[in-house]
């Protein structure tokens, strides 16, 4: 097995991006338990999937654009006090990576018990994070309370009453739980940006339920071990988090007839994509599934198991064997693509020798006739090839890195690479940001401000349309919602803001500029605003407040916007920011009352509402009364309310934010 991180001469590896093998608790049956196979009826331990996410977070409009620290460990604690270690596998994480998804960090082997608390240990010894600034990303200054020199920070969090887990023994994936963890960027990070570089305070704030507060998809890495047609299932070692040694226990994915397969290139549906999975080698071929989770019964504990939504695996997916790049086309000329992540200044790179480098300020990828182009979650997108790569699109690319003299970075795509004859480029669902200009059957046209925070006007867009003259212009972006599903913009105004998902029309082959496909779980490609997931983030004075509301009640509050400590308060919707000053008056914050959180969802997600700190410890419920009982009684004049974030919808014409989750820093 190849080291866990190999430098190379004149580059050592970039501090907090250490692979390392800890001690995992783990036994050979368990490690099977989590898969289909079978365990024995007596062996006093039982499995929980533990799942990693995280919420946005930033200053008003300048979001955090990377936030790297360890994860090293979860402990579980039950009512006698007894603690249990559930998993010791050290992994660097890129928190802001996690905010679209939930990963599957692994399978927890604990005995047989129902658990009060869960412990999660953090390493930010060599933490590293940047912010957005003026469109580009800088990196900041961290440091714990106090200036404390940064280190490790363990914090505890009291389960919800009601849905505590319950471990029983695991004979295969239908009665394993889940442990959903949730970092909140907002509330774990006072901001000052007085200072040069801006000074960020971490002070980790996050939950853990049996349920999420989402139904954000969750994806899983490993190396594929077996499959089966037949049963309609395979089997990866879990290895999250691009981890390229360590095996966190083992999972069964499941088959669905509309399960989408991009296999070394090639794209299959369903029981092909199946068929053709059994074909490829065990052991070595990597694999990445984008999976719901399925309740398996109805008892409290939640157990369930994942299906596969779409997946990729073999020489189309970049791995930390392979030299690759993701990041957003910010230009092309020629065979020659400028990338530019939407997160970071440049795009992130991941070479063969194990570990990431941010570029600074771009990164070239060479495409061609030989680079294979397949098109992620998408069955519909067929004959793809290197002209199928356009200004606007995000992609991840595989290939053979260089650093020219230039300086800079590039990969070319063109190339023969590992597990494959060529380089490859997978397009990825892209989303952009606009206001409506007009609409009509099966296309629309929007002022587009921007592709996934990125601005549009930092775009260059020649030779993306047939002629010269039809090269896109952001002030009309013209957007073909063919196969957009549940989309109707009748009546809808001008001036309306729209979130579209897709993927960017060829080089070259605009008009349209775009093709609007739903994205994971959305019924539609095209959503208004208060169908979008928000944030509400809302900061006091470093001294706080014993008086943030005007009204509370068991139905809900609202913030006193007239409170001499209240700070700042803005409503995050993408890259939309509605300021609370800016509304005619504070909005109501309600609890979401929907059993899936989403109306129409089946994923199991609880609504969750907590308060506390680090040091203190975390308290989470999910009755929203039962909150606001608690929470009164918890503020004092020693423990104010410092921060707030709450994630849910946005619904302007009401101005009543529907929160999924709430979360108060005392």
């Amino acid at each position: 097995m190849p080291p866990a991180s190999l430098g190379f001469s004149g580059r050592p590896p970039r501090a907090g991006r250490r692979r390392c093998i800890a001690a995992t608790l783990l036994s050979a049956l368990a490690v099977f338990a989590a898969g289909c196979h079978h365990n024995t009826n007596d062996s006093g331990y039982g499995i929980a999937w533990v799942t990693l996410t995280s919420e946005p977070g930033g200053y008003q409009s300048e979001p955090f654009t990377s936030y790297v620290i360890n994860i090293d460990s979860i402990t579980l604690t039950d009512a006698a006090g007894n603690e249990y270690t559930a998993l010791a596998t050290v992994e660097p994480v890129d928190l802001v990576k996690l905010t679209n998804i939930a990963e599957l960090w692994g399978s927890a082997t604990v005995p047989n018990d129902t658990y009060v608390s869960a412990t999660i240990t953090l390493d930010y010894t060599n933490a590293e994070a940047s912010m957005l600034v003026g469109g580009v990303s800088e990196a900041v200054k961290l440091q714990f309370p106090d200036a404390a020199a940064l280190t490790t920070v363990s914090v505890t969090v009291k389960l919800d009453p009601a849905h505590q887990p319950v471990i029983v023994e695991s004979f295969g994936t239908y009665n394993a739980i889940r442990l959903a963890i949730d970092f909140n960027l907002a509330d774990s990070n006072v901001i000052d940006t007085s200072t040069n570089p801006i000074t960020v305070t971490a002070d980790p704030f996050l939950t853990v339920g049996i349920a999420p507060a989402d139904t954000r998809l969750i994806r899983i890495r490993g190396p594929l071990i077996n499959s089966s047609a037949d049963v309609g299932t395979y089997t990866v070692y879990v290895r999250p988090f691009y981890d390229e040694v360590n095996s966190n226990g083992s999972v069964s994915i499941f088959n669905g007839p509309d399960t989408i397969y991009t296999i070394d290139g090639t794209t299959y549906v369903g029981q092909d994509g199946l068929n053709q999975l059994t074909q490829v080698s065990a052991g070595v071929t990597a694999t990445e599934a984008y999976t719901t989770f399925e309740l398996t019964t109805t008892a409290d504990a939640l157990a369930g198991k994942f299906n596969s939504v779409y997946m990729v695996a073999g020489g189309s997916l970049e791995t930390n064997y392979t030299e690759n790049v993701s990041g957003l086309v910010t230009a092309r000329n020629g065979d020659v693509l400028t990338l530019s992540d939407s997160t970071v200044a440049g795009a992130t790179v991941s070479l063969a020798e194990g570990y990431f480098v941010y570029s600074n300020p771009v990164t070239n990828v060479l495409v061609g006739p030989t680079t294979v182009v397949t098109a992620e979650g998408n069955a519909t997108l067929t004959g793809l090839d290197y002209n199928s790569i356009s200004v606007g699109q995000r992609i991840s690319a595989i290939g053979v890195y260089t650093l020219p003299s230039s300086g800079i970075v590039t990969i070319d795509a063109t190339a023969p690479t590992t597990g494959s004859t060529s380089g490859q480029v997978r397009l990825e669902s892209t989303r952009l940001f606009g206001t409506l200009l007009s609409a009509a059957a099966d296309t629309l046209s929007v002022s587009l401000q921007d592709f996934e925070l990125r601005p549009a006007a930092k775009f260059n867009y020649a030779g993306t349309g047939t002629t010269a003259a039809q090269d896109v212009v952001a002030d009309d972006y013209i957007v073909n919602t063919t196969h957009a599903g549940t989309t109707n913009l009748a009546g809808v105004a001008p001036g309306t803001a729209l979130w579209i998902d897709g993927f960017v029309t060829g080089f070259g082959a605009a008009p349209p500029d775009f093709n609007a496909f739903p994205a994971g779980l959305e019924a539609s490609a095209v959503n208004q605003e208060a169908s979008v997931p928000a944030s509400l983030e809302v900061d006091w004075t470093a001294a706080g407040t014993t008086t943030p509301f005007t009204t509370v009640t068991a139905g809900g509050f609202s913030i006193n916007l007239a409170n001499a400590a209240f700070a700042s308060g803005v409503i995050r919707i993408g890259p939309e920011i509605v300021t609370l000053a800016s509304l005619p008056a504070s909005p109501s914050v309600v609890p979401n009352l929907v059993p899936s959180c989403v109306a129409g969802n089946t994923q199991p997600c609880i609504a969750l509402f907590s308060f506390g700190t680090a040091a203190t410890g975390i308290t989470s419920v999910s009755s929203f009364p039962t909150f606001v009982t608690d929470l009164a009684a918890a503020i004092t004049t020693a423990a104010p309310v410092t921060r707030l974030q709450a994630s849910g919808f946005y619904n302007r014409t009401t101005n009543t934010f529907t929160a999924n989750s709430v979360n108060i820093v005392l």
